[in-house]
């Protein structure tokens, strides 16, 4: 059966040709008028031998006839019918929250207006491609956010909700039914609200509106918060610390109870149920997941219709085909055939323009044939002629171009150009979904090219912009395809990111007590977490990655390997405020590494994570096990230390192992400083010190007795005391310069003989601190020295295991 759509204009088709006739034959008879006024119809014939009236009368047929054609096509020609599918939208669903004083009451916990934040916030997913909108009220009701799919924004003004908005108090449930009735739109057939109160209608319209609201098809699910029992209201929102309770006139507490009866009528009166909220939102669960089962089948639903098919493009071509004779025909006779075979070369090279594929043809080839960067290449082409044109090209191009970087795997020139068509296509959702897909797309692969490169934190990142992408895309236009990608990235970023995944998190600080956890009397230390890639137990900036701890001595990072288990070595190296004091050295202690490795090798922690998940890490430090004293000329051989003596430095001192008194070969000894002094690392425990004079002639005054030895013990957070020698030694002239600085400094107590020791524990605390290389040096002969003697520090956790290969932080 064919048809017009408009077949008004058909009507004036002989009218329109009437006219041209009528000008065309008027036209011709002036000419010819004015012809044979300057030439006479004899000689016409001389002058121009050529000129045809057949060719110029068919010039005008081929004319008209395209001019038929053309009314033809706008009269707009139908024939045959074909049936198109329509899938409908989500559902519209409004909620309706109560902001009353008596939504402040805590028998839900935070409060009941903060648990049913919390729950609509996260359930909002199970309605995604559904428009939602917000009412409030209490004593009266606003439209708080219109119907919307863009959830994000719908969150925003959700978490905008609080006792107060409205300034009138009570509670009403006949303002926000009413409120939604206006909200709604009258041709949408699936209109739902969900009415969420504690039921006291203080002002019993809400049945009488929710009667009003069925006849339009709405539907009201109701929701109950709160207890039977009834529960006080605070005078004050939870943050503020709640003290008091609000109290009517006669000075009693106002309880507020749940009247489910009102809102159960009101459910009921509209066809749908009402189910109480529970300590954990379930109620408000099973009304969403209600919705959903609706809004899923609703868009399975394909509503079909026939439509006639338009027919127009034959009768344009062959308007267009007349035109293009008419262009051709000469109103000349031709010589021969020369003027024919003209023709139609001009004709094929015309027509032949038509058969040579454009940019866009090209490029839909090149992906035919599995070459998308062809494509891009094509796409790019038509783009740049549009623009030298002066035009803007299309959303619609600039995300076929996208795409076809997309597949050719360059990423960057993708990026640009489907940003570029969401920027154009902010009044088309179609476009807009299929271009947040794509981009959703890029940035999964990024993530994937991060994970490679073990970098979690970039990868992250992608992550969630990918995840954005995709919601974005799917609640736009229910993009299925967008759904199944953000689907497949949470399971597969799961599986590959939190599988993958170590956090590992300690504490620097000074362990004083030595049981290895951190007690409230006890200092934290800042200091610098190093990765010792060559487990020498030195940070090497340059090729070791490391991270500063916070002020308090706490340290937080994520390690992710390829597989489990792997190991990796710690160090840690304070920074430079609390390094050392001139009093002491502070040095780390690590657990004794398991074996074939021996204690003296315990450089740094070693670390083995079996497993992905948290592990705590403590790095406690110690005061080190320090002897210290000095060496001074005892001039007048009394055995004490007076002002007018000077340091010696012209000695050894050694520790004395098998108690002859005596430097064996075995037994390792030490120098003092220039000063005299010495502080020497040694491991815990009792020690046997003795000096000796490089001069044979010397005598040693102090210490007393025929050992001329002092028996010391040392530990951790326990120095010796101040071990003073005195030799006199008559070929040591003394060091005038240090003579003179003693006297100045301790010119008060030379009358003194008892304070004599104090004055020189004063000079040895001002003394040049230990250098941090000096520190390292000592600790690891403090180490090599301890050997296999050294006890395990107590951990808290898994013990650490044998040392492997890593992965960047």
């Amino acid at each position: 059966m064919s048809s017009f759509s408009r077949p008004e204009i058909l009507v004036f088709i002989p009218v329109a040709l009437g006219i041209l006739l009528f000008v065309h034959l008027r036209s011709r008879k002036l000419a010819k008028k004015r012809i044979r006024i300057l030439v006479s119809k004899k000689l016409m014939s001389r002058l121009i031998p050529q000129f045809s009236e057949k060719r110029a009368l068919l010039k005008f047929i081929f004319f008209l006839t395209s001019i038929v054609f053309c009314c033809f096509a706008l009269s707009g020609p139908q024939w045959g019918s074909t049936q198109r599918s329509v899938t409908p939208q989500g559902i519209d669903l409004l909620i309706a929250v109560d902001l009353s004083k008596s939504m402040l009451a805590e028998d839900v916990s935070p409060n009941r207006l903060e648990r049913v934040k919390l729950n609509i916030s996260n359930l909002l997913d199970q309605v995604k491609g559904d428009r939602v909108g917000m009412i409030a009220f209490s004593g009266t009701a606003f439209l708080h956010c219109p119907l919307t799919l863009d959830h994000q924004a719908f969150s925003k003004t959700l978490n905008e909700l609080e006792v107060g908005l409205i300034p009138k108090m009570g509670t009403d449930l006949g303002h926000p039914i009413d409120e939604a009735r206006r909200s709604f739109s009258k041709d949408d057939k699936d209109k739902f609200l969900i009415l969420i109160s504690d039921g006291e209608d203080l002002e019993g319209r809400g049945l009488m509106q929710a009667k009003e609201a069925a006849k339009e098809g709405i539907q009201i699910f109701t929701i109950g918060i709160g207890s039977e029992k009834g529960a006080r209201i605070p005078s004050s929102k939870i943050k503020a610390g709640v003290q008091n309770y609000l109290k009517d006139r006669q000075g009693n507490e106002i309880l507020t109870k749940l009247d489910k009866s009102s809102l159960e009528k009101i459910a009921t009166a509209t066809g749908a149920q009402y189910v109480p909220l529970g300590p954990t939102g379930e109620g408000l669960s099973h009304v969403f997941k209600e919705l959903r089962s609706i809004g899923e089948k609703k868009k399975r639903e394909q509503l079909s219709t026939e439509l006639p098919i338009d027919r127009f493009q034959v009768f344009l071509i062959i308007a267009l085909f007349f035109l293009v004779l008419e262009s051709l025909t000469i109103t000349i006779k031709p010589k021969g055939r020369s003027g024919i075979m003209q023709c139609l070369l001009i004709s094929l090279s015309l027509l032949g323009g038509c058969w040579v594929p454009d940019n866009i043809g090209k490029a839909e080839l090149a992906l035919a044939e599995g070459m998308p960067l062809k494509a891009a290449e094509h796409y790019i082409s038509e783009i740049e002629i549009i623009k030298k044109s002066g035009n803007e090209p299309s959303a619609e191009l600039l995300l076929n171009a996208g795409l076809a970087y997309s597949q050719g795997n360059d990423f960057e020139e993708a990026n640009s150009l489907l940003n570029s068509s969401l920027d154009l296509s902010f009044d088309d959702p179609s476009i807009q979904s299929k271009a947040l897909n794509a981009l959703g797309n890029l940035h999964y692969h990024k993530t994937n090219q991060h994970l490679d490169n073990q970098d979690v934190n970039s990868a992250r990142k992608t992550w969630e912009q990918a995840l954005r992408n995709y919601k974005s895309a799917y609640s736009l236009d229910g993009n299925l395809k967008a759904q199944t990608n953000l689907d497949s990235l949470n399971q597969q970023i799961k599986n590959r990111i939190e599988s993958m995944v170590s956090k590992l998190e300690g504490l620097v600080w000074r362990d004083v007590n030595g049981n290895g956890k951190k007690e409230n009397t006890e200092p934290t230390l800042p200091a610098y977490i190093f990765w010792d890639k060559n487990g020498d137990g030195e940070r090497n900036a340059s090729t070791e990655p490391s991270i500063a701890t916070n002020k308090l001595g706490q340290f937080a990072f994520e390690w992710i390997s390829e597989t489990y288990p792997t190991n990796l070595n710690l160090g840690s190296v304070l920074m430079e405020n609390n390094k050392t004091t001139e009093a002491e050295v502070l040095l780390p202690l690590f657990p004794p590494p398991p074996p074939p490795f021996s204690a003296r090798d315990a450089k740094n922690h070693y670390v083995e994570i079996k497993k992905p998940g948290p592990r705590f890490l403590p790095m406690p430090w110690r005061a080190a096990p320090l002897i210290k004293g000095k060496i001074w000329n005892d001039q007048n051989k009394d055995g004490k230390l007076d002002v007018n003596e000077s340091a010696l430095s012209s000695a050894s001192l050694y520790f004395d192992l098998n108690g002859n008194f005596q430097l064996d070969e075995n037994e390792s000894s030490f120098k003092p400083s220039d000063d005299g002094s010495f502080a020497q690392l040694v491991p815990p425990g009792q020690y046997s010190l003795c000096v000796k004079p490089d001069s044979p002639e010397a005598i040693i005054t102090k210490p007393v007795g025929d050992n001329k030895a002092y028996l010391t013990w040392v530990d951790f957070e326990s120095p010796s005391d101040l071990l003073l020698f005195g030799i006199f030694d008559e070929q040591s002239g003394g060091n005038s310069s240090q003579q003179s600085q003693d006297q100045s400094n301790e010119g008060e107590e030379t009358n003194d003989p008892n304070n004599q020791s104090n004055s020189q524990e004063r000079k040895q605390d001002n003394s040049e601190p230990t250098t941090p290389e000096e520190v390292s040096g000592l600790y690891e002969r403090l180490l090599q020295e301890m050997e296999s003697k050294s006890e395990p520090l107590p951990q808290e956790g898994e013990s650490f295991e044998s040392i492997g290969s890593g992965r960047d932080y």
